[in-house]
């Protein structure tokens, strides 16, 4: 197994524009991997940093009036707040704006598009996009009897097999350690860290394997 595996969705309602990746594809984290229609958006940032403009102006004009005692502090701290307002509204439009573009959240390989250009994506609705999955760290997850629980620590060497390719394996090592037993039945859990072999391409998330624990008595 693999540690990230995720479906990913559009953080707002939009039309898909363009798709930038495809199945097996290998991406970045942050990489972008559709672009939804940005026009509505554009146009609410340029909206918003023109009344910002013009709120920071006035509150210039109203600092000049307070030092010359014209204007009053109550007055020139209501205009520095309308100007506070803006700015918020600004820096959430692009934040909306930046959200038209749907990227990957960390390095992996696209196992599953969903996406389809001209596709009407719903915020609420969590309409998958993308499926990502993490190239590492990899994993092997196993469980022991309870009576093993003192002879396994965190750091153990271990070998790993694959049940269907018995000529391929790898080196592991214990990562963690259930601090609990699961009472129905009797065991504990554990996970190694596997280091992959890049020459082994059947060492993949899915497969079925054998863990051998160097440490144990014959």
């Amino acid at each position: 197994m693999v540690d990230q595996d995720v479906t990913i969705s559009a953080r707002i309602t939009g039309i898909v524009d363009e798709i930038l990746v495809d199945r097996g594809s290998a991406v970045a984290k942050d990489q972008a991997l559709a672009r939804l229609d940005s026009r509505e958006a554009e146009q609410g940032v340029l909206e918003a940093k023109e009344d910002m403009e013009l709120a920071r102006a006035e509150y210039e004009r109203a600092k000049s009036l307070s030092a010359s005692k014209v204007l009053s502090a109550a007055d020139l701290d209501e205009k520095k707040a309308q100007y506070q307002v803006t700015v918020a509204r600004w820096e959430k439009a692009k934040t909306l704006r930046d959200y038209t573009v749907v990227r990957a959240p960390f390095a992996g390989i696209v196992t599953e598009k969903f996406a389809r250009a001209g596709q009407k994506v719903i915020e609420d609705r969590n309409e998958p996009l993308f499926k990502i999955t993490a190239s590492e760290p990899l994993l092997a997850r196993i469980y022991l009897p309870e009576e093993e629980l003192l002879t396994v620590r965190r750091g153990d060497p271990v070998d790993v097999v694959l049940d269907r390719f018995p000529k391929a394996h790898a080196a592991g090592v214990v990562q963690f350690i259930s601090p609990t037993v699961d009472a129905a039945s009797g065991t504990f859990q554990v996970i190694v860290h596997v280091r992959r072999d890049p020459s082994q391409a059947e060492l993949r998330p899915g497969v079925a394997v054998k863990i051998r624990f160097r440490n144990s008595k014959p």
